[in-house]
């Protein structure tokens, strides 16, 4: 009688795909939620998180997840300021930042403490490594070696997510940090300071205060394509420089980047696994900024039993639909309505307003049907044909839930 066939037990509970900001809070996540799984993260570039600064409101973080995230978190400010052509206000939400150096160093410790742990659980990480995902439990690493685990989690970010069907606008950015000779005057951000030439289309520099002589300055556009200026970037950053005064400044790194911000319906994801961050639409369609659905996407996965986790995140993916329907919308005002030269006006009547609790909830993307009706109801900002603007409607979803 032949014996009845084995089979081995998956090598791990988890495989991460991606090692950049969704796929590093998820191994957080995973790390305190279930500290008995093993995990496997998979990038392939050579090192983890690349060259980023992630800033959000504190307040985008639910109290639950507070305690494997807060440690993550490299800087703090009580509130940030705003500064238009015919508007300056201080925004009470503390805001914070997280930097790739600050979250590699945390995910690569959490490997190391795991690996010297009498416990069950471990986070192995490999970089520079190829990877296609086969199935819901299964990858090939290479050409031949496979591994098989009880979820497969696609966390590749926006390049997994290859175009946009039916139109989009972009939020690019150049960002230059200096270390400063003399103290920089501004203690809080400045998260838009819109000068009075609008030329060019939506544009602003983001000021990072991340030490008393260290600064983040950066050069944001809102633009139809995704493109950027470094001429540009470089005039109204050093600009800037020359108004503080801050003497000399020496450049210490320099990033850049593109983020969608789509205003058509959203697109079916059709893969072979379950994926989060940009590559699954879990990112803020209005803002481009993925730091609130990104945190609440690593906990649903990390609280769902590994069988039941396509599930739930396709639940909550379905009752926050409304809320998606209306970001894109909000988009599709700002990219198809109104003139470039236009579009900072949107923005000044969003700060002028709205209140901080309004302003926290947009940007937590839990705002209610209320808060909607208040960002769009009442006079419109000068450049929107009123006509226009009523036929926009015709393709939302429906209400956005209270």
């Amino acid at each position: 009688m032949k014996p009845a066939p084995t089979t081995s037990a998956p090598a791990f509970d988890y495989v991460i795909v991606g090692g950049g900001l969704q796929g590093c809070l998820l191994a957080h996540a995973l790390a305190w939620h279930r500290p008995e799984a093993a995990v496997l993260m998979l990038e392939q570039a050579a090192e983890l998180c690349g060259n980023h600064t992630w800033s959000f409101h504190e307040t985008d973080v639910a109290p639950q997840a507070r305690g494997w995230f807060d440690p993550l978190v490299a800087h703090r400010w009580p509130g940030y300021r705003v500064r238009f052509p015919a508007l300056s206000r201080r925004v009470r939400i503390p805001y914070a930042t997280i930097t790739s150096d600050r979250l590699r160093e945390a995910t690569l410790s959490l490997a190391g403490e795991r690996a010297g742990s009498a416990r069950a659980g471990r986070l192995v990480i490999r970089t520079g490594e190829s990877c296609e995902i086969l199935s819901p439990t299964t990858v090939r690493l290479g050409e031949t070696a496979e591994i098989s685990c009880l979820a497969v989690i696609d966390c590749r970010g926006r390049a997994a997510a290859a175009g946009l069907p039916g139109g989009a606008g972009y939020q690019t950015f150049i960002g230059h940090e200096y270390a400063t000779a003399r103290r920089w005057p501004a203690s809080e951000p400045t998260v838009m300071d819109v000068r009075a030439d609008q030329a060019a289309g939506f544009e602003f520099l983001y000021e990072l205060p991340l030490g008393p002589d260290r600064v983040l300055l950066e050069y944001t556009r809102f633009h139809d394509e995704p493109d950027c200026d470094p001429s540009r970037a470089a005039a109204l950053i050093s600009t800037r420089l020359a108004e503080v005064g801050a003497g000399s400044a020496a450049l210490i790194r320099t990033e850049q980047g593109c983020l969608p911000m789509p205003y058509a319906a959203e697109p079916r994801r059709e893969g072979p696994s379950l994926a989060g961050g940009y590559a699954g639409g879990w990112y803020h369609a209005a803002t481009g900024y993925s730091m609130p659905l990104a945190v609440r996407f690593a906990e649903l996965v990390a609280r769902a039993r590994p069988d039941q986790v396509a599930v739930e995140v396709a639940a909550a993916a379905a009752e926050d639909r409304l809320r998606r329907g209306f970001s894109r919308f909000l988009n599709r005002l700002l990219f198809c309505l109104v003139r470039p030269e236009n579009r900072w006006k949107i923005f000044q009547r969003f700060y002028r307003v709205l209140p901080e609790a309004r302003i926290s909830r947009f940007y937590a993307h839990r705002f209610t049907f209320t808060d909607a009706a208040r960002i769009i109801i009442g006079r419109p900002p000068a450049g929107l044909a009123p006509i226009r603007f009523a036929r926009s409607f015709i393709s939302l979803p429906g209400p956005v839930p209270t």
